[in-house]
């Protein structure tokens, strides 16, 4: 490294950020903790309510929500890749679409290797941020993301004390209980043309049909093994219109990752939805952070909006999405044009080997 290089380094201005995110359910939520036969129950903690005894309370896991935003900022990456690649579909082998969706794991003969660490810190600003498992190294990420938490009697210790409310009620309120049916559409006799013969179910009183009018019943064929898809279900939900109260710290993030962070939130923004059952709509959210610079009480203003709405960005935030969406295009320019093989050995070294 050059001392120019090094000197532009020590100058780069870091972050260290705490966003305080209120989080409104446009739907209801299914979280779940425990399931009874065909019953589900919302996800609960124990915590010290405001009488100093530990109660049980819904909240929402923010390991869960780190799992949505890493999802979100490889996906971001990945398409803005496919945008700028001419073949336009960017496939990563096995190991790496773990790292960079799941965290990846711990394993292999790779000892801990700093500069290969700085490499990928410097390669892939995502993983900088939400951090990995390599070889038998850990790159540690930048950022916690705290559990949601919501506006409720019992957890009036826990929230910041503008959100406090005495007169909050208990989660209790916010919760019920709402049944489902999943019908089986092979026994659904409009359904039933598009079933191969031999898979057709026997409906019910069709052979009893045929024993009152007198005509020969055909043998009885053997009776497939099979799994019942028509049942009635319950699942507990947080119900439309609960608040939530969630806590973000980011350490020591650089432009370019603090980049690569809103931008796995503009992704989500497209469809932003957490927690179980989507697909029938339930977890919509419309969420707001207000941000502050770190160790400090005094409140900056709103750095994010999405939900019900457009995305909204602060200044702070749209610049550094913008430097990051700038190293992107060069990154990968330069991907196309010199480094090919470099990236490849980072993400795939036994690839490049062979």
């Amino acid at each position: 490294m050059s001392n120019n290089e090094a000197k532009e380094i020590k100058k780069e201005e870091t972050f260290d950020l705490r966003l305080d995110g209120l989080i409104t359910l446009l739907s209801p939520l299914s979280h779940i903790g425990e399931s009874i036969g065909p019953d589900s129950y919302l996800s609960q903690d124990v915590i010290i309510g405001p009488d100093g005894r530990a109660v049980e309370c819904f909240v929402y896991s923010g390991n869960a929500f780190r799992g949505i935003l890493r999802d979100m900022a490889a996906i971001y990456m990945t398409e803005r890749m496919n945008g700028l690649l001419e073949d336009g579909n960017v496939q990563y082998p096995l190991e790496v679409f773990y790292l960079l969706f799941s965290g990846g794991s711990l394993g292999g003969k790779q000892s801990v290797d700093i500069d290969q660490a700085r490499a990928y810190r410097r390669a892939v600003p995502m993983l900088s941020v939400f951090g990995g498992g390599v070889g038998n190294q850990i790159l540690s990420g930048k950022i916690s993301i705290g559990p949601m938490y919501p506006l409720v009697y019992e957890c009036q210790r826990i929230l910041p004390e503008y959100l406090r409310n005495e007169t909050a009620p208990s989660w209790r309120e916010w919760t019920f209980e709402k049944e489902y049916t999943r019908m089986d559409d092979a026994k659904n006799e409009e359904r039933r043309k598009y079933l191969l013969g031999g898979d057709q179910i026997a409906l019910p009183g069709n052979q009893k049909q045929l024993a009152i009018e007198g005509e020969a019943q055909p043998e009885e064929p053997k009776k497939k093994e099979e799994k019942p898809q028509q049942m009635r279900y319950s699942v507990e939900l947080l119900a439309a219109g609960a608040q939530m109260y969630q806590r973000i710290d980011i350490r020591d993030m650089t432009t370019l990752e603090l980049g690569a962070f809103v931008s796995a939130l503009a992704q989500f923004a497209r469809h932003p939805y957490i927690g179980g059952k989507s697909g029938t709509g339930h977890g919509l959210v419309e969420i707001e952070y207000q941000w502050r610079p770190a160790g400090t009480g005094e409140a900056k203003g709103k750095f994010l909006s999405l939900g019900s709405g457009a995305l909204w960005l602060s200044k702070p935030a749209a610049d550094a999405k913008e430097v990051y969406d700038n190293y992107l295009q060069q990154q990968y320019d330069k991907y196309l044009e010199q480094n090919a093989v470099e990236l490849k050995q980072l993400l795939a070294p036994e690839v490049v080997a062979k």
